[in-house]
């Protein structure tokens, strides 16, 4: 099959740096090739990556039909901004992922002309096969073809145009191989010396969970997995290409104790490290075994409140004993954990953010460490988002105000460097929930301690040797 269309794929510029391939652009990327269009990307968010000029530069000598972009809630703004050059520069743009996929109609409003919502693997494709390079009304493509494509939104003489929503992807396992794509990213982005960039894998799609500061919409509540082989015929994949460890950047990686076992059966003549993100619900003491003898060394735990109450506000699904048990299974089998714990909920009491400091001396022990930051932002399309913003009067915040300026990631687990990272979260000070400032002290004051638990921890696995194969979690940030 010849050449259809030639697209650019962007993870925009955005102050929070990745360290691996964004997994979304590895699965368009491959699509597209299997299905003869040529592609070329920049993952812009990376810390070695070109400047915008530079990128600008690339999209210009690549001289694309289409330029897809990838947007998340907290860098809109340099989405937009990045998109308003593009287009000066006549390129046709379509905008995807987490943002997009909720809030369809602002990038339509600023400067693209398509938006696909949720998964977006065939749809691209599809659009892509739709463009036929001639001047129309529907920014150069057949109208007709653009009307059938689901999940697809569009201008049209003017009007907006919503197509129906596309089901989520059951048959992950026919969709092209992301690893395939791995030769278009920069090593040097990431700031790696390795022929190939280094890479995670997802093992399924979809969160059956409920949490009510949440917004999955790409992928869903309907979990979907692959099967073990393939998951295990990637990890080999990466194996070969010289990586010791990944992650797993599955929403929930450990649904269903026989997919696990299956899984952990395939994965375990790998001899790779990795290690993944679970509700403590889903994890007892087999399972872990399990993934354990799998390679799996470390778990990153969601939990957020350590008060009764407020698990139960927030649709969590786990008790305070049961996420302590969990710890300790870990610990027993040796597996290390960051537990993610969050403040600042909206009508948050000093007794509930009382009862999360209280609760995180009892798990210091048993825990690897806690997550960085954790004050909580209401992102569009949560049911918090929905019942709050307009009570709280931060409707649009990812617009109306300047963007989120967290701290960069430590460079050295030095005590200040920890600190600086950990200790100082953005979104304290955009206070989103209006709470008091003796309210705020003890955020900061929670902030502060979970900071100095985790520092602690770390240098006592480094004590112990235990850091060899630790690889950070990666918790699926917007």
């Amino acid at each position: 099959m010849g050449v259809l269309a030639r697209v650019f794929l962007i993870n925009p510029p955005s102050p929070e740096p990745v360290k691996t391939p964004l997994l979304a652009l590895c699965y368009l990327a491959s699509s597209l090739r299997r299905a003869g269009h040529e592609v070329a990307l920049c993952e812009a968010s990376a810390p070695g990556s070109p400047d915008v000029a530079g990128l600008l530069e690339r999209v210009a000598a690549f001289a694309p039909d289409l330029v897809g972009v990838h947007i998340k809630t907290l860098h809109v703004q340099p989405a937009y901004a990045l998109a308003r050059r593009l287009a000066e520069a006549g390129h046709r743009l379509v905008a995807g992922g987490p943002h997009p996929t909720v809030c369809w109609q602002e990038p339509l409003a600023h400067g693209f002309d398509f938006v696909l919502r949720g998964e977006a693997e065939e749809s691209l494709v599809e659009l892509c096969d739709a463009l036929d390079g001639a001047d129309s009304d529907a920014a150069g493509a057949g109208c007709s073809a653009l009307s059938a494509i689901a999940g697809l939104c569009y201008r049209e003489r003017g009007m907006v145009r919503v197509n129906p929503g596309r089901d989520f992807l059951r048959d992950l396992d026919g969709l092209a191989d992301p690893l395939a794509a791995l030769d278009l990213f920069d090593p040097a982005w990431y700031g790696q010396s390795s022929p190939v960039a280094p890479a995670g894998l997802l093992s399924s799609r979809g969160c059956p969970a409920a949490c009510t500061f949440c917004s999955n919409n790409v992928t869903g509540r309907r979990f979907r997995y692959r099967s073990a082989a393939g998951v295990a015929d990637e990890a080999r994949a990466l194996a070969a290409l010289g990586q010791t460890a990944f992650s797993f950047f599955d929403d929930s990686f450990a649904v269903g104790h026989r997919r696990v076992r299956e899984l952990a059966t395939a994965l375990a003549p790998v001899r790779i490290a990795w290690t993944c993100t679970a509700h403590p619900g889903h994890l007892d003491l087999p399972t872990l075994r399990d993934m354990k003898r799998a390679g799996c060394c470390g778990v990153d735990i969601g939990m957020e409140s350590g008060d009764p109450g407020m698990l139960l506000r927030i649709g969590k699904g786990v008790t305070v004993e049961r996420v302590l048990e969990v710890l300790a299974w870990c610990r027993e089998v040796g597996l290390h954990t960051v537990l993610n714990l969050m403040f600042g909920w909206p009508d948050e009491t000093a007794a509930e953010l009382q009862a999360t400091l209280d609760f995180m001396e009892r798990a210091a022990p048993l825990a690897g460490g806690f997550n960085a930051r954790g004050v909580l932002v209401p992102y569009p399309g949560t049911e918090i988002y929905d019942r709050y913003h307009e009570r709280f009067g931060f409707t649009s915040w990812w617009l109306r105000e300047a963007p989120l300026a967290y701290q960069s990631f430590p460079s050295e687990w030095s005590l200040e460097e920890v600190t600086r990272c950990y200790a100082e979260d953005a979104a304290l000070e955009r206070n989103f929930f209006q709470h008091p400032p003796a309210q705020l002290a003890l955020i900061k004051q929670a902030l502060r301690r979970k900071t100095e638990l985790s520092f602690a921890s770390v240098i006592a696995l480094a004590d112990r040797g235990r850091l060899k194969h630790q690889v950070v979690p990666a918790a699926g940030a917007r």
